[in-house]
């Protein structure tokens, strides 16, 4: 099947499809912490394994990146829908009533918030970023990882268990998740 064009039905159905949800942390220039959901995130490599963030609008995630040079991006999970919810619905002094009721402490190697109960977090470091018509494309160097959900492999070094995890996945309308069920066997 040829497709010609992106049609309006396809842009509010199926772009973007299904991507994991994370929180971006940042700290305001006042000290407050900041959080806001991000899913436009992906991977690049460029002498190491680097982290591309696309962001639309005026937010205050992106002022604070630019501005401190780092941020978290943590993980969200099934347990924290509620949660998720509130802050993605938030705007204004309600966001930030929404992001003090996540657990959060301070990065151990950035200055940026992380989630404690969070299974996985990437600290970021701002490498560079491109500005398009409504959006910001950052590319960020990952400082470091670290993972609840963790196991040591045979060669000794550690693999995520993204099932284990239990990620919130966020469509155009549903969040979803992955289960045991949902794993067909090994990739590879």
């Amino acid at each position: 099947m040829a497709v010609t064009e992106v049609t309006r039905f396809a842009k509010s159905q199926f772009i973007p499809h299904p991507m994991m949800l994370f929180a971006a942390g940042t700290y305001e220039a006042d000290g407050s912490a900041n959080l806001t959901l991000v899913s436009w995130m992906g991977f690049y490599w460029d002498g190491g394994l680097g982290i591309t963030l696309c962001l639309d609008g005026d937010k205050a995630v992106k002022r604070n990146f630019e501005r401190t040079g780092w941020l978290t991006l943590n993980a969200l999970t099934r347990e924290q829908t509620k949660l998720v919810d509130a802050l993605g619905r938030a705007s204004g002094p309600q966001k930030a009533e929404a992001a003090a009721r996540f657990n959060l402490t301070a990065a151990d190697g950035s200055p940026a918030p992380e989630l404690a109960d969070s299974p996985l977090v990437y600290e970021v470091e701002l490498a560079r970023q491109l500005e398009f018509d409504g959006s910001t494309l950052y590319f960020g160097r990952i400082s470091a990882v670290r993972s609840a959900v963790a196991d040591a492999g045979e060669d000794g070094t550690a693999v995520y268990d993204i099932v284990a995890a239990s990620p919130l996945l966020a469509s155009q309308r549903d969040y979803c998740c992955l289960t045991e069920g949902d794993v067909l066997g090994p990739w590879c």
